[in-house]
């Protein structure tokens, strides 16, 4: 049962050229980038902002810096927050000029086997247009899917940044 997946996976890669496992590989990275991210998120970010919250409640603040330092947290916590963020949305980016790749390379494809058989051998041109249309779909349901978690890592950026501005007003 596995091996008929398999195989129509091999297939689907095979007639994608080689354009697609371009785009598999920028998936994968930016599925990885996406991950870590929301990992950090959920994780880490949250022990820091405990430790912090912690720090300050210990900590005897001027009356006079509590505004410059309640600016400074924040900004450094948006720096931890939105690290990879810029290549992420890269990579988004180029995942449909990658697939664009692909509908050159197939198009040139069909153009060969037409310079080669006319175009009496359709059998020949269908690979070449499936190598055409293939990674450039690819490219665009990897960028698309890439937009929605990345606007929904931008707004869980925003809400825990907004959540530290309030806890750290309400300590200072």
């Amino acid at each position: 049962m596995i091996d008929i997946y398999i195989d129509n996976l091999f297939g689907f890669f095979e007639r994608g050229g080689f354009v697609l496992y371009i785009v598999f590989g920028i998936a994968l990275f930016l599925w990885a980038l996406l991950l870590e991210r929301y990992i950090y998120i959920s994780f880490e970010y949250k022990k820091y902002k405990n430790s912090l919250i912690a720090e300050l409640k210990d900590s005897k603040i001027n009356q006079r810096f509590k505004e410059e330092i309640k600016k400074y947290i924040i900004e450094d916590s948006n720096i931890k927050l939105k690290t990879g963020l810029s290549f992420i949305k890269t990579l988004i980016i180029v995942c449909p000029l990658v697939g664009l790749l692909g509908t050159v390379t197939g198009m040139i494809e069909v153009f060969d086997v037409m310079a080669l058989n006319g175009t009496s051998n359709v059998k020949s041109m269908a690979n070449g247009v499936s190598m055409a249309t293939i990674p450039t779909m690819a490219g665009m349901v990897v960028a698309l899917s890439g937009i929605l978690f990345e606007k929904k890592l931008e707004l869980s950026i925003k809400y825990h940044t907004d959540k530290l501005y309030l806890e750290i007003s309400k300590v200072l």
